[in-house]
């Protein structure tokens, strides 16, 4: 019995084997152990590992055919694949040039068509007159003597001839008569007191109300729309440039929602081509101090910039929308794949080296430092690549237009980038004499191992140090300020942040909050009761929230222009709507009565600079009281401009919450699969938290607001600050696999890829740091959040990085 139990574990071991014995080989064992009690298995088993044999030998082939053809692309035929890569290029610069990117300058294009509440925003202009403003103020001593009177009136003259302006509202549009008979009533009447004249009587205003489409035919072609939106901007602007230059003596100021949003896209315009040049300078100076040779600097800025010139063509072949993106996108393709070709080309160097000490000859030097190069970079590449299109691509569960965009077509930029730096590094064979190092190369190499030794003779110190930055920056993370406010998002010294300001400091705000009222039994609400009830909400609305509800006006206000005492019946309200469309125009009661009467608006005006949260609390109480003020029988909606820009950012800052796990969940699977150890992708991403969480904290400090922009940020930087890790932890296995000798492994490690990594740290953080220069704030923000998170990425890799590789319990060697 001891004999048979001994057997049967003889033959599990045999079975089992060692803990790395594959698959195949179990198979083999298994097979061998059976067949000697049941011949009849034996043959069928044989066959069938016969087969999987020969299909793995099949599939061996393939992939040595791959690797050949490969080989013969980058070592043979370099010549010829930059060819390819230039055609590519030229194809992509013909594609962006001509059909062109799309530039769309909507509002419908910065935000999902089928948003809830963007449909409901949508179908309250087209239910009443539109509320997309634009304002033009007239400041004089004094805003109702002749000469202003003459000069707001010749304003009104040019306006009403502007395409797109469906009403315009001021002071001279009031009958003559009517000014003249009930001129101090008039004036203090909440239709004109803080709309068409400020409190002091010094600043007369033209409101123009705004078409949402753009014309004739641009409501069937979106980008015609758009570029109608640009041109109407321009007229208005040329409009009231001339009023300045022919009434110097009078300030005139042109604002309003309606022109903001086209600002936005000019600035964003504007930006691409001065900062886009800066950063290319930039990056060009840095790169000649770092790899000192014009054959690399070509092979890493070419790669770079074809990436760039396929992923724009691409996006015009598609018709995407490149509007707000395509400013970022050329900084960060480029600056991405450069960072990545450095990696490639001081490696090449290091391998170059190692070749000349070894003792080749100059022409076997240049293909073996090109292999070996290839060889131990294209895995850690790939894998840096990767984890930086799962950082961009999560992006795109974003509910913004522009964001998905943007996240996709960085993925694809990314993607291009890797192929092409691996595809043009085949050029450094060219370079056939390793260039002698410089007293900086020397320089630095020993500051990186002097780093790496202090973090290792030295770990409390240093775990203390990264605890205590945590916690005193982390509790910045409380101060964060989520905003909504578009006029902010330009510097304080900008013409538009200071008009707004003007606006908001003398006369009525431009934020509007719209509370839509309608019968549940469809009845008409031109109603005395209706009225009533609306005037009680509009007054209790101000009186609750006077911070941030500065004005409301109602259709009783309307009516009221009418002389007379109000009416107590529903019929003498027929007569008095007359009369004020009479006074007013007939497009008056439009704005507060849709085409049937059958649903009431109620404007309510607020100003901005207050956080989200407020706002989205405002808006809910408004909603309640509302619905308390009208009763059972009625719905109630709050819409408008800023609610929905409001709401747009909360549901916003939610996605990204989604979008940030979604990006450590998917680097974390990367990095698992990569280094086939859950402990040490874990490990990984320990030096690229911290840096997140930094960057969060400061952001809180300083006051940088968390908006459309700034939100995405996350995800990006968590995904691009991988790369240096992912780059040092492969180098390191390496090393510890050959000399078995950790801690000098670490210091080999920081003195050859710690030097690469420091010096695309450089390369990616000057790019971005030319970004806060930006007249943008949201760009500015983005670039210096996103250089100074590389930053402390960078110190954390070489400092934090060695010491938890030398805790690991063991570093498996790569297979």
């Amino acid at each position: 019995m001891r004999i048979e139990i001994s057997a049967r574990m003889s033959e599990r071991y045999a079975v089992a084997g060692p803990r790395r014995r594959s698959p195949a080989s179990r198979a083999s064992v298994c097979a061998e152990l059976r067949g000697r009690r049941d011949p009849e298995f034996a043959r069928a088993e044989a066959a069938q590992l016969g087969y999987a044999r020969r299909q793995a030998r099949s599939t061996l082939d393939l992939v040595q055919r791959w690797k050949s053809a490969v080989e013969r692309i980058l070592f043979r035929r370099p010549g010829r694949a930059a060819i390819v890569v230039a055609a590519l290029t030229a194809t992509g610069v013909v594609l962006t040039l001509k059909p062109g990117l799309r530039r769309d300058y909507r509002l419908e294009a910065f935000i999902a068509s089928q948003d809830e509440h963007y449909l409901t925003f949508r179908s309250t202009l087209e239910e009443f007159t539109s509320n997309e403003l634009a304002l033009v103020a007239v400041r004089t001593d004094d805003a109702l003597s002749p000469k202003s009177l003459a000069i707001v009136a010749d304003l009104v003259e040019r306006l009403e001839n502007v395409p797109s302006v469906q009403q315009v509202g001021a002071w001279t549009q009031i009958p003559g008569w009517l000014r003249r008979l009930a001129a101090e009533r008039l004036l203090r009447h909440p239709l004109v007191e803080g709309n068409l004249l400020s409190r002091d009587r010094r600043t007369a205003t033209i409101v123009l109300q705004m078409s949402g489409e753009g014309g004739s035919g641009a409501a069937s072609d979106p980008v015609r729309n758009g570029e109608h939106r640009r041109e109407v901007v321009g007229r208005l602007k040329s409009i009231v440039e001339d009023a300045r230059r022919d009434h110097p003596e009078a300030e005139f100021i042109l604002a309003g929602p309606y022109v903001t949003l086209i600002d936005m896209y000019a600035a964003v315009d504007r930006d691409l081509v001065r900062f886009s040049a800066a950063a290319f300078a930039l990056l060009g100076a840095t790169l000649v101090l770092i790899l000192r040779g014009f054959l690399p600097l070509a092979v890493t800025v070419g790669a770079g910039l074809a990436a760039l010139a396929c992923t724009l063509g691409l996006a015009a072949a598609l018709g995407l929308n490149t509007s707000l993106v395509v400013q970022m996108l050329v900084i960060l393709i480029v600056v991405l794949t450069v960072g990545n070709g450095v990696q490639l080309a001081v490696d090449y160097e290091a391998c170059l080296s190692e070749a000349e000490r070894a003792g080749s000859g100059v022409e076997e030097r240049s293909t073996a430092a090109l292999r070996r190069m290839l060889r131990r970079m294209t895995m850690p590449c790939a894998a840096a690549m990767i984890t930086t299109m799962a950082g961009f691509g999560s992006v795109c569960v974003s509910r913004l237009t522009p964001v998905r965009t943007f996240g996709a077509l960085m993925a694809l930029g990314m993607g291009l980038g890797l192929v092409f730096s691996l595809v043009l590094a085949g050029l450094l064979e060219r370079r056939k004499v390793e260039r002698p190092d410089s007293s900086l190369d020397g320089w630095v190499r020993r500051l990186l191992i002097a780093a790496a030794d202090c973090s290792i003779a030295h770990p409390r110190g240093l775990i203390l140090f990264f605890v205590v930055t945590v916690v005193i920056f982390g509790a910045g993370i409380a101060r964060l300020r989520f905003e909504s406010d578009f006029v902010r998002n330009f510097r304080p010294d900008s013409e538009v942040r200071r008009s707004y300001e003007f606006i908001e400091r003398n006369l009525t705000p431009l934020g509007a909050v719209d509370v839509v009222i309608r019968r549940d039994d469809g009845g008409c609400m031109m109603t005395v009761d209706a009225l009533r009830r609306a005037r009680a909400f509009a007054e209790d609305a101000v009186a609750v929230h006077p911070n941030v509800i500065r004005k409301a006006m109602t259709p009783a206000d309307l009516l009221d222009v009418v002389p007379g005492a109000p009416p107590a019946l529903d019929a003498g309200l027929t007569f008095r709507a007359a009369g004020a469309s009479l006074l007013l125009g007939p497009d008056a009661l439009r704005n507060f009565f849709n085409a049937d009467r059958t649903a009431m608006r109620i404007n309510l005006r607020a100003i901005e600079g207050v956080s989200v949260g407020e706002k989205l609390r405002v808006i809910d109480d408004l909603q309640k009281r509302a619905n308390a003020a009208f009763g059972e029988g009625h719905s109630v909606v709050v819409t408008g401009l800023y609610p929905f820009y409001a709401t747009l950012v909360a549901e916003l800052v939610r996605d990204q919450y989604a979008s940030f796990a979604l990006a450590g969940a998917a680097i974390l699977a990367v990095l698992t699969m990569w280094l086939r150890s859950l402990r040490l992708a874990l490990i990984c991403l320990i030096p690229n938290a911290v840096p997140v969480l930094l960057c969060v904290g400061t952001m809180g400090w300083t006051g940088v607001p968390v908006n459309m922009t700034t939100v995405m940020m996350l995800s990006v930087v968590f995904g691009i600050s991988v790369d240096s890790t992912v780059h040092y932890v492969w180098r390191f296995r390496e090393l510890a696999a050959e000399s078995g000798d950790r801690e000098e492994a670490i210091r080999r490690t920081s003195g050859s890829v710690g030097r690469a990594c420091l010096f695309t740290g450089i390369v990616v953080i000057g790019g971005f740091s030319i970004l806060t220069l930006s007249s943008f704030l949201p760009t500015a923000h983005f670039g210096g959040l996103i250089g100074y998170t590389m930053m402390w990425a960078l110190i954390a890799d070489l400092t934090l990085l060695p010491l938890l590789l030398m805790r690991a319990e063991r570093a498996v060697p790569p297979g």
